[in-house]
């Protein structure tokens, strides 16, 4: 009888260890991704004639699992857009491809760290509020006051709450990665309630350069099942390292969604200058893109996050003397596997 209770207990505790293993084993493993925005858009309002189809962006991509703690993230961006400049080229784009991620990740518990070149951290709760990049960036993205991406390290605090996020980078975006003394740090913290249907964000960053940049963003948005609404405001001193110029910038955003598919979004962007020792010919020109821009339209997900698209219109007011208006309608498409 004490024999056969001994064995029973020996094989309960063989097979607890072999589960243990089991559970403890990892075996690193990746994937691949792919992101691809593009558009049809054609002019309806103001001196302009153009339509046009357009790659904006084409993101491939692989992360690797190395460690249950460690990851790492390479992604290139195909489709960025730039004008040529020459009488040659009559201002048209070319594509280039730049590394827009090329970082190892910790994650552990409560912490998360990144080095490498990785995403910035400004806007990252509006953006994700807002889920429609493939139609238009966040404010701060889209106006430039900070780049998506760009190298350096950063670090995460989070608990159930709250998410403090610390960073140091090289302050000049992913398509300038050369090296230079100057660096921007930055210090955010977010806070979730209501069941995290209720988001708040505080954000500030300031540059070693001799132009010192500077940067204040407060964001707060409500996240319900059919019904999300954010608004943000920035303020940013010698905005693109521009000695005498400061520009304010502000966000509303909605949505409603009808089914899990179909839905109704609008969103209103405002930005102004203050201008110090600074020629009147930049100047005219900051108050071409300052002013108010609108944006409405319908999202029909055809395949629920992996295709996703968009009728809309994008009207803009400038700040001058005398405004000028100026308007398209989009037809906006994203896959994504």
């Amino acid at each position: 009888m004490l024999k056969k209770a001994l064995l029973a207990i020996f094989g309960i505790a063989l097979l607890a260890g072999v589960n243990a293993q089991e559970k403890e084993e990892f075996k690193p493993h990746g994937k691949m991704e792919v992101r691809i925005y593009s558009n049809f858009n054609a002019d309806v309002v103001g001196d302009g004639d153009d339509k046009a189809f357009q790659l904006k962006r084409s993101y491939f991509g692989y992360k690797y699992n190395i460690t249950p703690e460690f990851r790492a993230h390479v992604r290139v961006d195909l489709a960025g857009n730039e004008y040529l400049s020459g009488d040659e080229n009559d201002g048209k784009e070319m594509q280039y491809v730049f590394f827009k991620t090329a970082a190892l990740y910790y994650e552990k518990t409560n912490w998360f760290a990144a080095f490498g070149l990785q995403d910035t951290y400004q806007f990252k709760e509006q953006e994700s509020l807002w889920g429609k990049r493939y139609i238009l960036p966040s404010l701060l993205d889209r106006q430039k006051f900070i780049s998506s991406a760009d190298i350096g390290a950063s670090a995460k605090y989070h608990t159930d709450q709250f998410v403090v996020d610390v960073a140091v980078f090289n302050g000049e975006g992913y398509k300038n990665l050369q090296q230079d003394n100057d660096f921007r740090a930055s210090l955010g913290v977010t806070g979730f309630f209501a069941d995290k249907k209720i988001i708040a964000r505080a954000y500030v960053d300031q540059s070693t350069d001799e132009v010192q940049l500077g940067s204040v963003t407060g964001f707060i948005g409500l996240d319900l099942d059919k019904f999300t609404l954010g608004a943000e405001y920035t303020t940013q001193k010698n905005y693109r390292y521009k000695e005498g110029h400061d520009r304010n910038a502000y966000s509303f955003f909605t949505q409603y969604n009808f089914t899990h598919r179909i839905g109704l979004w609008a969103r209103l962007d405002g930005m102004s200058s203050d201008f110090s020792n600074v020629d009147q010919e930049y100047i005219d020109n900051q108050l071409k893109v300052d002013g108010e821009d609108i944006f409405a339209g319908v999202e029909f997900k055809v395949v629920p996050k992996k295709i996703n698209t968009s009728l809309n219109y994008q009207h803009h007011i400038s700040d001058e003397a005398d405004p000028v208006n100026s308007g398209k309608i989009f037809i906006n498409l994203e896959v994504r596997f």
